[in-house]
């Protein structure tokens, strides 16, 4: 029989993770977004999925793990009143495809793509579980309502992100250059140590995150520059990870 104590129950529940207490960071490539993290006024943490190979055998279907796959990734984002995000965000949508020309000012697609980070924060405002997706653009930049009647109220628009895969922090099976394990002062939010990663092997450095869920830079080899972020959970352990490009 369940136990109904109310006592019982309390003492086995440490309160729960807060939906509204999250981060969302973008490394986009026409430019920074440094208000991202105070006006994404929503995010999700992305749903893992595997599709099914069904394989008939004496009139019954054995179920097997297919596929997996990658939903799309949306937020909704506040707007400032120079409009200064969703700028960013049509421009980025522009780069690939542009308004009028029905051109591309790039030649390889991939040179256009980010990456981004969601992370869920403890009530110490410490990441306990994030996710970072590679290869991510822009494919909706969504309509902003206006109306007479909309009256104390913030605009917003929602954007829509594809992107090729991501990680998650508790994945025991991580093998992406991009993010190492780094050394820091546990649940004080230190120094999470970067080791950079340049994309195709081209060049390498290293990059220093800042305090909790900051960001730094550093020198990396060839003349190019590495962008750290550094990390802290709430179980004490730091984590660091970042780009050279």
């Amino acid at each position: 029989m369940a136990d109904s104590s109310i006592n019982s129950f309390m003492s086995a529940f440490d309160g729960g993770s807060r939906p509204n207490l999250y981060s969302v960071t973008m490394n986009c490539p026409v430019g920074p977004l440094p208000q991202l993290q105070f006006l994404c006024k929503s995010a999700t943490l992305p749903s893992s999925i595997l599709g099914e190979v069904a394989v008939p055998y004496l009139g019954r279907i054995a179920k097997y793990p297919g596929d997996r796959q990658f939903e799309d990734w949306t937020i909704d984002i506040l707007n400032d009143q120079n409009m200064s995000l969703r700028n960013v965000m049509e421009y980025w949508n522009e780069l690939f495809n542009t308004y009028s020309g029905n051109t591309t000012p790039i030649p390889n697609p991939r040179a256009g793509f980010g990456s981004a980070t969601v992370a869920q924060l403890s009530r110490n405002y410490q990441v306990v579980k994030y996710y970072q997706f590679f290869d991510i653009w822009p494919e909706n930049v969504a309509a902003v309502q206006l109306g007479y009647d909309q009256n104390d109220q913030v605009s917003d628009f929602q954007c829509t992100f594809k992107y090729s895969y991501f990680v998650s922090s508790s994945s025991p099976f991580q093998t992406n250059v991009a993010m190492v394990p780094g050394a820091g002062l546990g649940g004080t939010g230190g120094l999470g140590g970067a080791a950079a990663a340049a994309i195709g092997g081209l060049a390498s450095g290293a990059g220093l995150g800042g305090l909790g869920s900051g960001g730094g830079f550093g020198a990396g080899n060839n003349n190019k520059t590495s962008v750290g972020f550094g990390i802290s959970t709430a179980g004490g352990n730091s984590f660091g990870f970042g780009f050279s490009g």
